[in-house]
């Protein structure tokens, strides 16, 4: 349910909508509905965004005053989502299945294009396989930035997680 809270205040409150999922949500969400003056549920907080007009405005007010507070949490959340993607490499790059896993979709993708180069597809699929090939690609990405990290941080961390290995 907060998920639909985080859609409508991230319009007025981009970093209010953003704090709304994950390990800082409860406590921010809490934060909405004093600042909305109803239960710390919600469905209520829903149900005020929805009757009252001026409740955006007082969400925006309240990422206004406690913007430090609110950053602080954002960057608690990156930290922890980072933690996690580093030690994903960490524990699981010595095991042969992130391995396969890449090059079984290496070949997937390989072989999808090849079929979409020779193969005519019926117009009534052709939506089905744009979404199959976007699956396969996002999935083929994905298992790339595992092995070579995903942006130039990633590459500064590469070779002290080489260090450690030896």
């Amino acid at each position: 349910m907060w998920d639909e809270v985080r859609k409508i205040v991230s319009k007025a409150a981009p970093l209010v909508g953003s704090l709304l999922g994950g390990a800082p949500g409860g406590a921010v969400g809490s934060m909405v509905a004093s600042a909305l003056g109803v239960e710390d549920d919600p469905k209520a907080v829903m149900a005020e965004l929805k009757r009252n007009p001026d409740a955006l405005l007082k969400v925006t007010q309240l990422e206004n005053s406690h913007a430090e507070k609110l950053q602080e949490l954002a960057l608690e959340k990156y930290k922890v989502e980072l933690n996690d993607t580093q030690d994903a490499r960490q524990e699981h790059g010595d095991h042969w299945m992130p391995a396969a896993l890449t090059m079984i979709l290496a070949l997937m993708v390989t072989l999808m294009f090849i079929s979409l180069i020779w193969a005519q597809i019926p117009e009534a699929y052709s939506q089905v396989v744009i979404m199959i090939v976007g699956a396969v690609l996002g999935a083929f990405g994905t298992a790339i930035a595992f092995w070579l990290g995903n942006s130039r941080v990633s590459g500064v961390k590469m070779p002290a997680f080489k260090r450690n290995k030896k």
